[in-house]
């Protein structure tokens, strides 16, 4: 992240068992700061309590990052002025594409986005799998599968082509498409996906909890 910054700005990676101890290191530092934190479980609230004179941020993004394209949530604290709000946008838009939600949100993001790209990296897995059960290449069925995700997401994304519109446009009857789609109902992909997400919430929601009252 450094590399996006602006003069006076810092970064820096901490875990959120870390936060308490970090946050009263840096507490006398940051009066009139902004502060963006993305650490999971700890809250506004929180963040505000120990640096009661920063501008608090916080985001959850995802791995993605690393190049570019991550997804990014973030919610604003009382203090975040329209301007702090222009260097907010820089420094999160360079990760990927960022949306303010209220804090309320985060653990759902935490849990969609922000542990997404596993779900993602498990569905390639199983593609190239596949593609090897049926006679490709291991690099062909990787560079087939993983091409196949980034072309499906940027045509819905910039055709505004639904993901119903989509399935149908592919799907014809008595094909190969709907000879897949019928197995993966068949194991119930759809549902196993939503519950996933749904744990993941329930996961985040759980840390929260006991880190607030630990801390």
């Amino acid at each position: 992240m450094p590399r996006y910054l602006k003069r006076g700005m810092d970064a820096s990676a901490v875990k959120a068992a870390d936060a308490k101890r970090i946050l009263d290191e840096i507490s006398g530092q940051t009066q009139g700061k902004l502060v963006i934190s993305f650490m999971a479980a700890i809250s506004i609230a929180k963040l505000e309590r120990h640096l009661p004179r920063a501008k608090v941020v916080r985001a959850m993004t995802n791995m993605a990052a690393m190049v570019g394209e991550a997804a990014t949530a973030y919610s604003v604290g009382s203090s975040v002025t329209l301007a702090d709000m222009d260097a907010v946008k820089l420094v999160l838009g360079r990760l990927g594409e960022a949306i303010e939600l209220p804090e309320s949100q985060l653990d759902a993001v935490t849990a969609l986005s922000g542990s997404g790209p596993a779900y993602i990296a498990i569905l390639i897995d199983a593609l190239v799998t596949a593609g090897l059960k049926v006679g490709l290449p291991r690099d062909t069925a990787f560079r087939l599968a993983t091409q196949t995700l980034v072309g499906t997401s940027k045509l819905l994304r910039e055709t505004g082509m639904g993901v119903t519109e989509l399935r149908d446009a592919v799907t014809t009857p008595a094909g190969t498409t709907i000879a897949g789609i019928y197995e993966l109902e068949k194991g119930s992909f759809r549902t196993s996906v939503i519950n996933a997400v749904e744990a993941a919430t329930q996961a985040a929601e759980r840390v929260a909890k006991k880190f607030e009252a630990e801390h």
